[in-house]
């Protein structure tokens, strides 16, 4: 699903209970004063005397109940895990898109090695990176009308102008108040874009793995859609949230329809979501190819969230005793200061030279350091 309405959701008492709340009743007047110092939160008392209650969830923690709330009831976790497993309506399961993924291949060049099927199935079943590093990200955007913030302030500081003026000159009363007058005008218009977002990993290990294979790819097994139905076994878990925000303007001239100037700012705000928490949690960040060597180069740029001096590490692809392919540090180094970071996001405008045309845009972002970085090297983001 691309989106889905809260409101349709109906919390039950459960759910609240499974988020961890309604489980302790307040009763003490120490409860309620500890209670009453959280800002956000309000209390539903269950007598009329009021001296018994609980604590309501406030409105971001309501947002992560209907989340978990709608993963459970769509099953996110066993969705995601039929996917790996190219399961099929009949209840076939293999393991080609694991295989592809996690770069195996059981062709003849690795069984003339003498791996059996088997040892491939122990090598995938040890290598719980592949699946283990699934992600679920939902967003949830509210609009602003920035007039109204605009005309707070404007109407603030004009009282404050006011005050601090009285028995100046009237010019100079007149001129202070045109300038908060100009400054109004250039930020009353469209809207200001809050962006919470919300990261959720699968819940993945090596045991896990074992039953799986165990339970769908066991010709002993008899009923494997009667387990399927029935298990518990995938879950995903909350990994955190990020906060971000855009304001969406509209020049003069400007030949998009509100519409499509709206619909592009959700565009690279989904985008400055994602850079955020790649920023905020390391095993969300994902690693990129290098395009050239001398000076090194990569086709990622503000799209990602790159900024100038930011420290990437150059990885290397090691392959252990089990063949699992995994990742070691032979370097790093940063985005060059002194040049451009690629615009790649949505609706870029390119620069335009003295005639007014376009200039050529180079589609990579350039590093300094990593002389001895190979193309088949890839970078991260390290800070």
């Amino acid at each position: 699903d691309k989106k889905f309405a809260p409101e349709l959701l109906k919390l039950t008492t459960e759910d609240f209970k499974n988020a961890g709340f309604y489980l302790d009743t307040l009763k003490k007047p120490l409860d309620f004063i500890k209670a009453n110092k959280k800002p956000f939160n309000k209390l539903r008392t269950l007598n009329p005397e009021g001296t018994i209650a609980v604590m309501e969830p406030s409105k971001e923690e309501l947002t992560n109940i209907y989340i978990d709330k709608y993963i459970k009831d769509k099953k996110i976790a066993k969705q995601i895990v039929a996917s790996w497993y190219n399961r099929t309506p009949d209840g076939k399961m293999n393991w080609e898109l694991l295989k592809e993924r996690a770069m195996y291949s059981a062709t003849a060049d690795e069984k003339s090695e003498g791996r059996t099927e088997q040892q491939l199935k122990d090598m995938l079943i040890k290598d719980i990176d592949v699946i283990g590093n699934t992600f679920i990200v939902f967003n949830k955007m509210d609009f602003y009308a920035n007039e109204p913030v605009a005309r707070f302030i404007r109407d603030a500081a004009k009282t404050k102008a006011m005050e601090s003026l009285a028995g100046k000159p009237q010019m100079m009363m007149d001129k202070t108040m045109k300038g908060l007058d100009d400054v109004y005008e250039k930020t009353k218009e469209g809207y200001t874009v809050k962006c919470n977002t919300y990261l959720y990993q699968l819940d993945w290990n090596e045991n896990i793995a074992k039953k799986t294979n165990d339970y769908f790819f066991n010709s002993n097994i008899t009923n494997p859609n009667s387990i399927w139905d029935t298990t518990n076994l995938y879950k995903v878990k909350f990994v955190g949230k990020t906060v971000s925000a855009s304001i969406v303007t509209f020049k003069i001239g400007e030949k998009r329809t509100e519409e499509q100037i709206i619909s592009l700012q959700v565009k690279r705000t989904i985008d400055n979501a994602m850079a955020k928490l790649q920023k905020s949690y390391v095993q969300f960040r994902p690693v990129s190819p290098i395009a050239q060597v001398g000076p090194l180069q990569a086709k990622i740029g503000m799209k990602e969230g790159l900024e100038p001096g930011q420290t990437f590490e150059i990885l290397a692809t090691e392959w252990d005793e089990f063949g699992i392919p995994h990742y070691k540090r032979t370097g790093k180094i940063k985005v060059d200061k002194k040049l451009p970071v690629w615009d790649n996001r949505q609706g870029a405008e390119p620069e335009l030279d003295a005639d007014g045309k376009p200039k050529p845009v180079q589609e990579f972002t350039t590093f300094k350091g990593g002389d001895k970085a190979e193309l088949i090297n890839v970078i991260r983001l390290l800070k």
